[in-house]
C-alpha cells in the first residue's frame, strides 16, 4: 500500500514538473503583459505601433549602460529590456538594438560626451559601505540617410513612465526623410516660446511677413555664411508653414499683414493664437493695463473674440510672493486651473488632468456664415471676470457667488468640411506656455504640444505624451455633498452597531424559546 502511495506521489511530482516546464516554454515564446496602471504606462500605444510598423529608414539603438549598477537603476534596465523586446517584435528588422557596457575611462567619457551621453555618478551601498561610482546610463538613436547620419540622444534614462514618449519621439525624428514646418510669427513684440521637444517632430522656424506685392508671404531670414561679404539686404527664404503660431504680440499687426494671414488660413493653413487683452503691471502693485494689439480684428471674422477682462475662479493654483522677510504661498484665483471636467473632447486634451492659466482673458463666441466656433476648455461654473477697477493682489478677498463657466480656449473650423480651409485655435493667455510658468505647471507644455500635433495633422504623439500625467488635482466638492458624507461618517458606524445588536438580541431570544 505504501509503495503504491510512493509511486503515485512520484508520478504527481513528474506531472507537475512537466506542466511547469510546458508553461515556462509557452510564456518564453509568447510574452504576456498585464498593465494595471490607470494610464496604461506599460502598454504599447496604437501611435507607437503605427510609427514602428511604418519606419521610413532603419534605426539603430545603442544603449550605453555601465556594469555594477545600483539596485534601483538595475531594475529600470530590466524594464527597458522588456519595452525594447516589444518594440522589436513590432518593428521587425528595421529596429536594431544593442547593449554596450562602456569602460569608465577619460577617453571613453570624452567619446560619449561628444554624442550627448555624459558620465554620471551613482550612489552605491554595498556591505554596509557607502561609495560613489561613475558610469553611463544613456542611449543613442541613429538612422543613416543619403544626406548623412541623423542622431538623437537620451543622455540619462531617469524614469520608466516617460520612456515610451522619449524613445518613440526620438525614433520618429531620426527615421524620417523630411519634416513638416511649423512657424512662430515675430516682428510684433511676440513672446518667445522654447520647447525643444517640438523639434523632434517638426522643423521649427521664426517667420516675418513681407507685404510687397512681388514677395508677399512668410519668410525666414537666412543667416550669413561664414566668410561671405555682408550685404545691406538680408537674404530671405519664403516658406509656407503647415501651422502658424502667434504668441502674445504687443504691437499691432498691419492690415496688409492680416490680409496675408487670412489668405493663409483660407488656403488650408492652420493658426494657433495665444494672447490676452489685459495684463498685470508687475511694477505697480499688480495693476492691470490693456494690450495694444489688434488680434480681435483678425479673429472676429471666424467667430471668436478676446474680451477685455481677466478671469478669476475658485479652482486655481498657488502664487508665491515676498511679504517682508518671508516667502508666502497662497491660493490665487487669477491663476485659473482648468480641470478635466471642463474640457471638451479633443485630441489636444488627451489624458491631461488640468491646465493652469495666469491672468487669462475670457473668450466670446459667435456664429459666422462659413465658420463654426466651439469652446475647447473653460473655467469651472464658479468662474467670474473682472473688467474694471482691477484688484489683482493675492491678499484681496474674492467672492465666487453667481459665477459661471468662462471660455478660456476655443477653435473655429469651416462648416463645409470639403472646403479645404484651415482652422483657427485661440487661447486667452500667452503666459501659460512661458518657460518660467510651464516649469511649475508641466501639463501646460503637454497641452501645447498636443495642440500643435492635432492642428498640424501630424502623427498622434498625444496618446503617448499624455501617459506621464504630472498633476492630479482634487475635484472641488460642493457643500451639500460635504455635509452628506460628514453625517454618513458620523452616524453610519453607530447605526450599523445598533442594527447588529438588535439582530443578536432577536437571535438569542429565538434560542431561549
Amino acid at each position: 500500500m505504501n509503495k503504491k502511495i510512493i509511486n503515485s506521489s512520484i508520478s504527481s511530482v513528474f506531472i507537475v514538473l512537466a506542466f511547469l516546464i510546458a508553461i515556462n516554454f509557452l510564456v518564453s515564446q509568447n510574452s504576456v503583459y498585464f498593465d494595471l496602471t490607470e494610464e496604461k504606462i506599460y502598454t504599447t500605444s496604437d501611435a507607437t505601433k503605427d510609427i514602428l510598423r511604418n519606419l521610413e529608414n532603419e534605426v539603430s539603438v545603442n544603449f550605453y549602460i555601465s556594469k555594477d549598477l545600483p539596485q534601483d537603476v538595475a531594475s529600470v534596465k530590466t524594464q527597458l529590456s522588456d519595452f525594447m523586446n516589444q518594440y522589436q517584435d513590432i518593428a521587425g528588422s528595421k529596429l536594431k538594438v544593442s547593449y554596450i557596457e562602456p569602460e569608465n575611462t577619460p577617453e571613453k567619457a570624452q567619446e560619449l560626451a561628444e554624442i550627448g551621453i555624459p558620465q554620471i555618478q551613482f550612489n552605491v551601498i554595498e556591505k554596509d559601505k557607502y561609495e560613489v561610482k561613475q558610469g553611463f546610463f544613456g542611449v543613442e538613436i541613429t538612422s543613416e540617410k543619403e544626406s548623412g547620419i541623423k542622431r538623437e540622444a537620451i543622455p540619462i534614462i531617469q524614469a520608466i513612465d516617460s520612456w515610451e514618449y522619449d524613445f518613440i519621439s526620438a525614433v520618429y525624428s531620426v527615421s524620417r526623410d523630411s519634416e513638416e514646418t511649423i512657424a512662430f510669427l515675430i516682428g510684433h513684440g511676440e513672446k518667445e516660446v522654447i520647447i525643444e521637444d517640438l523639434k523632434k517632430s517638426y522643423e521649427v522656424v521664426d517667420v516675418e511677413i513681407e507685404t510687397e506685392e512681388k514677395n508677399k508671404g512668410f519668410f525666414v531670414s537666412k543667416p550669413e555664411e561664414a566668410g561671405s561679404e555682408k550685404s545691406e539686404q538680408t537674404e530671405k527664404e519664403y516658406i509656407t508653414p503647415l501651422t502658424l503660431i502667434i504668441v502674445g504680440p504687443e504691437k499691432k499687426i498691419l492690415n496688409e499683414e492680416i490680409a496675408i494671414i487670412d489668405e493663409f488660413i483660407l488656403d488650408g493653413g492652420n493658426i494657433i493664437i495665444a494672447s490676452e487683452s489685459i495684463v498685470p503691471d508687475l511694477q505697480q502693485n499688480l495693476n492691470a493695463i490693456p494690450i495694444e494689439n489688434n488680434i480681435n480684428e483678425f479673429i472676429k471674422k471666424y467667430g471668436i473674440e478676446i474680451n477685455s477682462d481677466l478671469i478669476y475662479d475658485k479652482s486655481n493654483s498657488n502664487i508665491t510672493y515676498q511679504q517682508g522677510f518671508f516667502s508666502v504661498s497662497k491660493a490665487y484665483p487669477f491663476w485659473v486651473k482648468s480641470l478635466k471636467d471642463n474640457f471638451e473632447k479633443h485630441p489636444s486634451l488627451s489624458g491631461i488632468q488640468s491646465i493652469t492659466f495666469p491672468w487669462v482673458s475670457s473668450l466670446a463666441l459667435s456664429e459666422k456664415d462659413e465658420y463654426l466656433s466651439k469652446s475647447l476648455l473653460s473655467s469651472t461654473n464658479q468662474g467670474k471676470t473682472m473688467s474694471d477697477n482691477f484688484d489683482l493682489l493675492p491678499d484681496s478677498r474674492f467672492s465666487f457667488a453667481g459665477g459661471s463657466k468662462k471660455t478660456i480656449a476655443a477653435f473655429a473650423e469651416p462648416k463645409d468640411a470639403d472646403s479645404n480651409k484651415g482652422s483657427l485655435f485661440v487661447i486667452g493667455d500667452s503666459d501659460f506656455i512661458s518657460p518660467g510658468f510651464s516649469k511649475q505647471a508641466p501639463d501646460n507644455k503637454t497641452f501645447f504640444m498636443n495642440l500643435v500635433d492635432s492642428v498640424s495633422n501630424s502623427v498622434n504623439l498625444a496618446s503617448i505624451r499624455s501617459k506621464n500625467i504630472i498633476d492630479r488635482p482634487l475635484k472641488e466638492t460642493d457643500e451639500s455633498k460635504k455635509n452628506y458624507w460628514k453625517f454618513v461618517s458620523i452616524f453610519a458606524g453607530a447605526i450599523l452597531i445598533n442594527v447588529y445588536g438588535i439582530f443578536r438580541i432577536i437571535k438569542r431570544r429565538k434560542r431561549s424559546r
